[in-house]
């Protein structure tokens, strides 16, 4: 049997999972239980996990995972990767490079619920720093506003990436970010928005 602030606690972690697809941090789930005391927290969260209905992953920094069934116990949460901060670096003047030697959590940058991810495929939109092989990260939303990149299905058929522009007439165009293609002009009715660009991530060999 759990005590009602134990009780409370499984709920706003299961509930801010929900919500935004990942575990949220002692400070929050302290934040959200109206505690001043963090160390109150842990014990809360220790009590859960001697329940067997919450594991912790040490060293993560959102590493508190769900238990709700043995058979999904690590689908419920999206695991961090955290990368360290190491400093600022100049892409105009020299300057001397000053760690600050904190983390950065890739995955709450990225992560959130109904986001997903495409890969880049074509240089429609290299003027705004969109390369052919990055990938984006999509917002998923039947809505955007103008001047949004968006993943946009045309004739229920055909997806692209472009720049949406909303005009007086009552239709949309869709504006690519490069000299060599053509702005490409529809009656909204012609055009489904299938999420918003809020992300982007590119590698090299």
């Amino acid at each position: 049997m759990l005590t009602e602030r134990q009780q409370d606690t499984l709920d706003y972690i299961r509930n801010y999972i929900q919500s935004h697809g990942r575990s949220p941090l002692v400070s929050e789930i302290a934040k959200g239980l109206g505690l001043r005391s963090q160390g109150t927290t842990h014990r809360y969260i220790q009590a859960l996990v001697d329940e067997g209905l919450l594991e912790r992953h040490v060293g993560r920094t959102r590493g508190l995972i769900l238990i709700e069934d043995s058979a999904n116990r690590h689908d419920d949460v999206l695991q961090s990767v955290v990368l360290p901060v190491m400093g600022k670096i100049a892409a105009g003047r020299l300057v001397e490079a000053v760690a600050d030697e904190t983390e950065i959590d890739l995955s709450e940058m990225f992560s959130g619920k109904d986001r997903f991810v495409l890969k880049v495929n074509g240089d429609s939109m290299i003027d705004k720093a969109i390369m052919s092989g990055d990938w984006v990260v999509v917002q998923s939303q039947s809505r955007a506003q103008h001047g949004e990149i968006v993943v946009a299905l045309v004739d229920g058929y055909d997806a692209t990436l472009k720049t949406l522009l909303i005009n007086d007439d009552g239709t949309v165009t869709l504006m690519p970010a490069n000299v060599d293609y053509e702005p490409i002009t529809l009656s909204s009715e012609r055009v489904r928005i299938q999420g918003v660009v809020v992300g982007q991530m590119r590698t090299y060999p």
